[in-house]
């Protein structure tokens, strides 16, 4: 606290003890910080429900999610696994050319990794479905 520093979000050389909070208003924000999770202010909280309208695989690139850039304007959109395995199965070969499956042994192919639970999400072909799907 009595040594020069480097403030990283400016750049400067600062010294002394004004800079630092004390670890009283730490506890204290600690205490007075609202619990999102939770129904209620004070005393037992109940936790609050929610519910999930669907599910999206968005796959590795979650582990990057910080050189993502941040959409805040958009909603998210969760996409149902099991009922996009469900419309797979039910693909009739005119509808799946409508998809960008082009050749029936694809469509037999996709069938049965579907059936067996070997899909993999980040294909073209998957991103193409769950593209149709969706929209």
């Amino acid at each position: 606290m009595h040594e020069p520093f480097i403030d990283y979000a400016t750049g400067e050389i600062k010294q002394g003890s004004q800079y630092f909070k004390p670890l009283s208003r730490t506890i204290l924000q600690y205490i007075e910080h609202p619990e999102n999770k939770f129904d209620g202010d004070i005393g037992v909280l109940k936790r609050k429900h929610i519910q999930a309208d669907g599910l999206i695989y968005i796959g590795k690139e979650a582990n990057n999610i910080e050189d993502q850039p941040l959409d805040v304007e958009k909603p998210q959109i969760f996409q149902d696994m099991g009922d996009i395995k469900q419309k797979i199965l039910a693909l009739i070969p005119e509808e799946a050319r409508k998809i960008g499956i082009k050749h029936r042994s694809e469509l037999k192919y996709l069938k049965g990794n579907t059936r067996e639970g070997k899909l993999n999400f980040n294909t073209l072909v998957m991103k193409k479905i769950i593209k149709y799907y969706s929209s």
